[in-house]
């Protein structure tokens, strides 16, 4: 079994590290994953959405709904949690194949071959 890793988290040219929002308790913003197998060169990318739930009801409040996929709810900006739990998603999606390892990730992250 070849095991899948993240190999890169994205936000255009910000270094994740150092970024803060505006409003560490109010904000949404999307995140591009290049996961792969780990003995490979290649790898696929997959985005995640990460916002606070004040961005999320803000939302609700001004359009009255909202359409929650590939998202991840925070309190706060955290980037260090942020990367723990996609981590930690990455690892709980590993099976046997890859093909069976997209179909576990796609639950939380969009694939760029999805549909």
């Amino acid at each position: 079994m070849n095991e899948i890793i993240i190999k890169g988290i994205d936000f255009g040219s910000i270094d994740l590290d150092r970024f803060i929002p505006e409003n560490p308790r109010n904000f949404c913003l999307w995140l591009t994953l290049s996961i792969g197998l780990k003995d490979s060169d290649g790898s696929h990318l997959f985005q995640v959405g990460v916002c606070t739930v004040a961005w999320l009801s803000h939302k609700i409040s001004a359009e009255h709904i909202f359409s929650l996929r590939n998202m991840i709810l925070v309190e706060e900006f955290d980037f260090q949690l942020i990367k723990k739990k996609l981590f930690e998603i990455v690892a709980d999606s590993q099976r046997s194949s890859w093909d069976e390892s997209v179909q576990a990730l796609s639950r939380h992250f969009s694939w760029e071959f999805e549909n």
